[in-house]
């Protein structure tokens, strides 16, 4: 399996904008390809600023999902005037507990 983040920082004015681009462009291309397993977006405070942090997970190659990321990362860029860093992963370890808390992993 694999991971790729997604970090960057973000005036809050901005962070629906962003947030509306994951859910209705991202998400729903990512979900198209096979190998998609999960996304998990964080955001954290920072001074005035908001970092966001994208997790995706992948069970193979991300080279199909390389444009779509090339794509959200032009986004924030253009909305928030800011780069987004990138890094690719390999899950070593992934547990998740479902809603009546059986553990998967």
């Amino acid at each position: 399996m694999k991971g790729r983040t997604v970090n960057f920082f973000i005036e809050p004015e901005a962070l629906p904008e962003v947030l509306r681009t994951i859910d209705e462009v991202v998400l729903p291309q990512y979900r198209a390809l096979p190998h998609f397993v999960g996304v998990v977006v964080l955001q954290s405070q920072r001074g005035v600023r908001i970092e966001v942090a994208g997790i995706s997970l992948w069970d193979g190659a991300l080279e199909d999902s390389e444009e779509i990321a090339a794509a959200f990362r032009r986004e924030v860029h253009r909305v928030a005037g800011t780069g987004a860093a990138r890094t690719e992963y390999e899950v070593i370890r992934l547990e998740l507990r479902d809603d009546i808390g059986d553990v998967s992993g």
